[in-house]
């Protein structure tokens, strides 16, 4: 495209350009000159450095809000947010060290195949990143509503207990909101009163009965040291049990540990 004073006189102009992304260059008036050129197209230019940009800035954005708002529990419920957040970095990463610039210079109007297969290569990159990062928030998110948590448990009672056997209360204090679930594994661990002496850990039993209504099983007779799961049916306040210790003949033992966690699965 052209165009000049038909008498090119001194307020002459001129303007030439050609193709997509071509140089321009010309004269406006008597001394002002100007000369723009496009190396590659604008679509080109935006979607995938903005898109890798993103990708990395929710991924570590995400990361720091998930570690000021760690949930807690066991740190194996969390191995595929770990993953997840891991690859969309690594994905991420490559995405943005790739480049297209190792083609001819005429490949940016008409890409050679080279060309569009690191194309395809980054944009392939940047899908995954963007994957991985949503299945990193998508996993935290599940642990945070329905992974396992631990419960604050408290016993109560005279201890320790000799042979005439003993009754203990074990109860569980009302979680947090945030914090409900709907099954207790609870832990139990009765140990030697004097560690000095012979042990009867293994000929002392122990039943275990819930005292609040809904939850399952009602009864359940234990080992001196063992693990029960409970469902709580539904109930979202303190739970309370009455744990009956039978000691052998001769021993004295004490309920050292309750341990609960609170899970889902």
């Amino acid at each position: 495209m052209s165009s000049a004073d038909p008498d090119g006189g001194p307020g002459s102009a001129h303007v030439s350009s050609r193709g997509v992304g071509s140089s321009s260059f010309g004269s406006v008036g008597d001394h002002a000159t100007f000369r723009w050129e496009l190396k590659r197209p604008l679509t080109h230019v935006a979607w995938l450095p903005v898109s890798i940009f993103l990708v990395i800035a929710v991924t570590v954005g995400f990361a720091f809000f998930a570690v000021i708002e760690w949930p807690g529990g066991p740190r194996g419920q969390y191995v595929w947010f770990y993953a997840f957040t891991a690859l969309a970095l690594l994905f991420a990463g490559a995405a943005a060290l790739s480049s297209d610039r190792g083609g001819q210079a005429g490949d940016v109007v008409r890409p050679g195949a080279g060309t569009r297969r690191r194309r395809t290569a980054r944009a392939l990159l940047v899908g995954a990143a963007m994957f991985c990062c949503g299945g990193g928030a998508l996993a935290w998110v599940d642990v945070d509503r329905t992974g396992e948590v631990g419960a604050e448990m408290t016993v109560r009672g005279t201890q320790p207990v000799d042979e005439k056997g003993g009754i203990l209360t074990v109860e569980m204090a009302r979680p947090a909101a945030g914090d409900v679930r709907d099954k207790l594994r609870l832990t139990l661990i009765i140990i030697d009163d004097d560690p000095r002496t012979p042990t009867c850990v293994g000929r002392t039993t122990a039943t275990i009965t819930a005292v609040t209504s809904g939850v399952t099983p009602h009864t359940e007779e234990l080992a001196a040291e063992s693990t029960v799961d409970f469902h709580l049916g539904g109930g979202q306040g303190a739970v309370r049990w009455v744990v009956e210790v039978r000691p052998e003949k001769g021993c004295s033992m004490r309920l050292a540990q309750a341990g609960g966690t609170l899970h889902n699965h």
